[in-house]
């Protein structure tokens, strides 16, 4: 079968109850047991500290009463060859032995042995005794004598005092114990001096932010406590990080100044308050104001509007990506050197002669120990080995930097705040009317107001904007007139600027008639595609995601009495799509609001009217209980979360199989009668065998109970099942009763008969284009109850759940595809731009906090100088509140328009990624370093790069059917799976761009290459590249060294070959390595210096054949099994 699972005793719920209840006993006597164990150990505790002071205050009263006895002294002795001796006897010996003579005097006195001579007493027997009965080691705490005292205070005197430290061990550590109290006291010491250091220096710092109005940075810098443990190279790494901060806030309070006057300027041309101002006329208005400028030849000049990163990369001439050649040679790069800042860096110095150093000690102590506190020692003493400084002024400074007032700038106090941080969120409704028509629309159906609300709360973020190559809103408008500016706008220029937009721009009564009416139809027809979709949901409770065609015309036809018969018949002209001509008879919600609201302007009557009356009569058409309510309402609830876990889960699929297992367990429980239900994914794929290519299902997840029967396993036509059945039919495959079926693939082969009662159901996904990628199977084997069948409402959700999870998984996919592509376009810039050092590509996913929108993830980081990309596994994630001085990726995202800023002393550039609609989907941050502007050649060839990324991820995005899609392809390797085609999508438009510049070209164009007579080896060898590709033959020939011969083929049929030739072909018998000899080692600039458009257009072109057959060859030298898809029939 095409799910397998392991069978669990009828007592499984019983004893899970009974676990629940043996946790929470656990945990309590857990917690009752460690009390009572605190509670005994503080007494514990108690007692032994009383005990300990009754004896000390014993003995200092004994002590008082009887001092130690001098006699024991006479043991004392300079002589160290028996001081071993001796202080063996008096510890060791001594106290026991005298203690057993004096018991032994006192009984010789006591029997009077003495005095009577017939007294049998024998002394030794007695002193044996005495002493076995009075071991030291089991006997403690008998009161000690006077002269025992005496005994000990000479041992104690010997051992400081005598012994030989050289050959006692006890001595050694003592010593060694002296001497690393003396090492940590100097050493704290000098520690305590470099705090004092940093904290002066950090005073410095201070001085280095902008203050408020009271003296303040208004930022939480609570840098002391971070900053105590840090070394010297990373203290001083920090104090230069914290000035190229405090550089960048006083550029950004600078910027939010001039973003503060753009926001009012747009305000005040926005008459009628519709939140668009006119692009063109915007643009146009810039262009006057750089000619005056310009004219006026002023130190300072805005960005020239004509050109990109103002206008858009499709706004220019084509020519000017690749011909735009100058005289002389290349524009020397930038070198810009970051704003000087007075940076607080202590210099180091060497270690005071003498001092901190023990030479003679240190040899006798552990390395690992000296090593230790030389390392301290030095790492101190260079902190605060510049006193040579001027400590005064340092001391100066750091008083009065709590009484300095606000900096001014522009010649103004800063007030503390930065008002346009948050600009696109706080203007994310200006203008937009949405809102307010949702509030409308759910006043007026309230049947749907909870589905309306529902919808209005999952939808996506408003504060990204779309590109509008009419239009600008408030965000866009700012960060345009921003990047005109550029970096180093005097203020003066600023207001100068926005005075003269605020003059100029001036609408007429009827275009602002006209805006504010086109802005009204597109409210209103979002309003009734909003409340149309809540009635597509009202109807499709179970969340299938599709309607019965029939069965909505069966109620139409209802509608006012069949009056409206024929318009209702005539309504599925409306479907023009592929599945209405193939005889489908289900809706998606797409096909739904089209079909509805082309029978509302075809209906009599005023358009709105007609609209509530149709939406009242379709409400009020489906009844649902509130049973049935509570159930849709949990069922969409999990099906957007598959759907949001998508959108968040960094590129990966993983969280996604787990999101979709989910809402089939909750659903088996909560509307399934609690039915246990084993689940697993299958993708379609090829695989080679023998010699042909074959679909295969693969099950790429399943349940926990079945992974060692089904991850990773493949299903084959030949095999038992009804899942190709499924994927062939394009329909659900449902089994009711397993076990009498007979034509079912068992994976899990141990499985009694008993094991083998329940139902399955296999449900075809299938994409947009209703293409089926692979199955999803549902199983009820681990149930062991007799009605275990699969009801009508639970198969209608399976069905939404398959809808949600192949828009889940081709989200991911479409992800996957871009990092690709992205990936594949800088591998391209990477020989050509190498003033660009660093990229990261970013994608947006939508943030936890709705008010924010949306954060980053960081997917991959390529290095230029290697052209290694790293595509990480858990990307990083990048939240707006968190990254002050990278909010330029948000304005980037925010406007969907390029930015040019400085960040951390280096030069960035955000580019935008958008989907079809002109949302930002991401952002790739380009670093540049300290060059600030690019030599000419990598700036045309970045521009060329990123317009031909844009334009393949658009294709990438489009929905298209897959007929439209086999039109697109132009190259034999996009034939390919899907991932083929990714891989070669941006070089094949990138070679179409080239097919339409060369095509260009004609005899005039090459007569400037045939009027060399001896022509420069780089013209030569670019000829020879290109001849090659037609002529492989002349690889081995002197032809191919002849300029004669070689220029004899430059004619309008080589340029005939050109436009039609496929470098991913089979028929190519040229090897990549031979092109790559002649092509490779040219550099890029230099082909841009010697100024001739044949030879640019001959080199990029041959340049991109090449890549393009090293992507075919290494495509087909790594085959492996990959993803497919297969057409449905002609009927659901």
């Amino acid at each position: 079968m095409e799910s397998g699972c392991s069978g669990k005793s009828s007592m499984e719920n019983c004893e899970s109850v009974i676990s629940g209840f043996t946790d929470v006993s656990r945990d309590s006597c857990k917690k009752i047991f460690i009390d009572i164990m605190q509670e005994r150990g503080l007494k514990l505790q108690k007692k032994t500290l009383k005990n300990i002071k009754i004896q000390r205050e014993q003995r200092d009263k004994v002590e008082k009463e009887a001092p130690a006895d001098v006699l024991a002294r006479e043991w004392f002795s300079q002589d160290k060859a028996s001081v071993d001796t001796r202080t063996y006897l008096l510890d060791q010996l001594m106290p026991t032995v005298v203690h057993g003579v004096q018991s032994l005097l006192m009984e010789l006195e006591k029997k009077k042995v003495l005095e009577d001579d017939s007294v049998k007493f024998d002394p030794v027997n007695y002193l044996g005794e005495f002493l076995m009965r009075q071991n030291p080691e089991f006997i403690s705490g008998t009161e000690k004598s006077a002269y025992i005292r005496g005994l000990e205070q000479v041992v104690a005197d010997l051992k400081d005092n005598v012994f030989d430290l050289e050959f006692n061990r006890l001595g050694q550590l003592k010593e060694e114990l002296k001497e690393t109290q003396d090492n940590r006291v100097q050493v704290e010491g000098i520690q305590s001096q470099v705090m004092e250091k940093r904290k002066g220096a950090l005073s410095l710092q201070f001085q280095e932010w902008t203050l408020d109005v009271s003296g303040r940075i208004p930022l939480a810098l609570y840098i002391y406590p971070f900053i105590s443990h840090l070394s010297t190279d990373l203290f001083q790494e920090f104090l230069h990080h914290m000035a190229q901060c405090a550089d960048m806030f006083r550029e950004t309070i600078r910027h939010d100044i001039w973003r503060q006057k753009f926001s009012d300027l747009f305000i005040a041309c926005d008459s009628g308050k519709v939140g668009f101002l006119d692009r063109q006329r915007v643009l146009s208005l810039m262009e006057k104001f750089y000619d005056i400028t310009s004219s006026e030849a002023e130190t300072w000049q805005p960005r020239n509007p004509r050109q990109w990163p103002i206008i858009e990369l499709g706004e220019m001439d084509p020519a000017d990506f690749w011909a735009e050649f100058q005289e002389g040679d290349n524009p020397p790069e930038d070198k810009v050197e970051n704003p000087t800042t007075t940076v607080s860096v202590i210099a180091s110095s060497s270690l005071p002669g003498g001092e901190g150093q023990k030479e003679a000690q240190s040899e006798d102590l552990g390395e690992g120990r000296t090593q230790k506190y030389r390392d301290e020692m030095w790492s101190a003493w260079m902190l605060i080995g510049a006193e040579h400084r001027d400590e005064d002024k340092r001391d100066h400074q750091a008083e009065d930097s709590s009484s300095r007032v606000a900096h001014l700038i522009e010649g103004k106090p800063w007030s503390g705040d930065l008002l346009t941080s948050d600009l696109a969120i706080r203007y994310s409704s200006y203008g937009d009317r949405s809102e307010e028509e949702c509030r409308d629309a759910a006043s007026k159906f309230i049947d749907l107001r909870t589905i309306i609300s529902d919808i209005n709360t999952r939808g996506p973020s408003r504060i990204p904007s779309a590109f509008n190559d009419c239009a600008l809103n408030l965000p866009q408008f700012v960060q345009l007139m921003e990047t005109f500016v550029g970096e180093v706008a005097p203020l003066a220029a600023v207001e100068e600027l926005t005075s003269f937009i605020q003059r100029e721009y001036v609408e007429t009564e009827e275009e602002r008639i006209a805006l504010l009416a086109k802005v009204r139809h597109d409210t209103l027809l979002a309003r009734q595609k909003l409340v149309l979709q809540a009635l597509f949901e009202k109807w499709d409770n179970d969340g299938s995601g599709f309607l019965e065609l029939e069965e909505i015309e069966v109620v139409l036809a209802k509608y006012k009495e069949g009056m409206e018969s024929e318009v209702v018949t005539k309504g599925r002209e409306s479907l023009s799509s592929s599945r209405s001509q193939r005889g489908s008879r289900k809706l998606s919600v797409t096909e739904f609001i089209r079909y509805i609201l082309s029978l509302i302007h075809q209906l009599p009557g005023p358009e709105e009217e007609v609209y509530e009356n149709m939406v009242e009569f379709l409400t009020i058409s489906v009844e649902r209980t509130q049973a049935e309510k509570l159930r849709g309402a949990s069922r969409r609830k999990w099906l957007q979360h598959i759907q949001l876990v998508a959108e968040t889960s960094g590129g990966r699929f993983e969280p996604v199989y787990r999101a979709v297992f989910q809402a089939l367990y909750k659903d088996a429980e909560a509307h399934g009668n609690n039915k246990k239900i084993s689940a697993s994914i299958a993708l379609l794929e090829q695989s080679s065998v023998r010699e042909r290519w074959n679909e295969v299902l693969r099950y790429v997840a399943c349940t926990s109970e079945d992974a060692i029967y089904l991850l990773n396993k493949t299903l084959t036509r030949d095999m038992k099942g009804v899942s190709f059945a499924a994927v062939d039919s394009g329909t659900p495959q449902h089994v009711p009763r397993i076990q009498y079926h007979g034509n079912i693939h068992l994976w899990n082969t141990e499985r009694s008969e008993e094991e083998k009662k329940g139902s399955l159901i296999v449900l075809p996904l299938m994409d947009v284009q209703q293409r089926v990628f692979g199955t999803l199977s549902i199983d009820t084997l681990r149930e062991l109850r007799d009605r275990n069948i699969f009801l009508t409402h639970e198969i209608h959700f399976y069905q939404g759940v398959t809808n949600a999870f192949s828009t889940a998984y081709h989200h991911v996919q479409r992800q996957r595809n871009l990092v690709q592509l992205v990936s594949s376009a800088l591998a391209w810039i990477y020989s050509r731009a190498p003033n660009i050092r660093a990229i990261n590509t970013y994608l947006m996913e939508p943030c936890g906090d709705k008010a924010q929108g949306y954060v980053f993830r960081n997917m991959m980081h390529t290095d230029n100088s290697t052209g290694v990309s790293e595509i990480y596994s858990s990307p990083a994630t990048l939240r707006r509140r968190d990254n002050l001085f990278r909010d330029y990726l948000f304005k980037c995202a925010d406007s969907s328009e390029v930015i040019t800023t400085d960040a951390y002393g280096e030069r960035h550039i955000a580019v935008p990624i958008r989907d079809p609609s002109g949302r930002a989907l991401g952002v790739l941050d380009l670093n540049t370093g300290h060059c600030r502007d690019l030599p000419a050649h990598e700036y045309q060839d970045l521009q060329k790069m990123l317009q031909m990324l844009q334009s393949a991820c658009y294709e990438i995005l489009e929905e298209e059917p897959s007929r439209d899609i086999q039109k697109k392809i132009v190259l034999e390797a996009e034939q390919g799976p899907g991932q083929r085609r990714v891989g070669v999508l941006f070089h094949r438009f990138m070679l179409q761009d080239l097919r339409q510049c060369v095509s260009k070209l004609d005899h005039q164009s090459f007569a400037e290459l045939k009027s060399y007579k001896d022509p420069p080896v780089m013209v030569h060898s670019i000829l020879k590249a290109v001849l090659l590709l037609f002529c492989p033959a002349w690889a081995e020939s002197e032809e191919i060294h002849s300029w004669n011969q070689c220029k004899l083929k430059v004619n309008t049929d080589l340029i005939r070959k050109i436009l039609s030739f496929d470098p991913t072909a089979q028929s190519v018998q040229l090897n990549p390595e031979i092109l790559a000899k002649y092509i490779k080692g040219i550099p890029r600039g230099t082909v841009w210096k010697q100024g001739s458009i044949p030879a640019e257009h001959l080199y990029n072109w041959a340049f991109t054949c090449l890549s393009l057959m090293e992507l075919s060859q290494k495509m087909q030298n790594t085959q492996s099994p990959s993803l497919v898809s297969l057409p449905a029939p002609n009927q659901m």
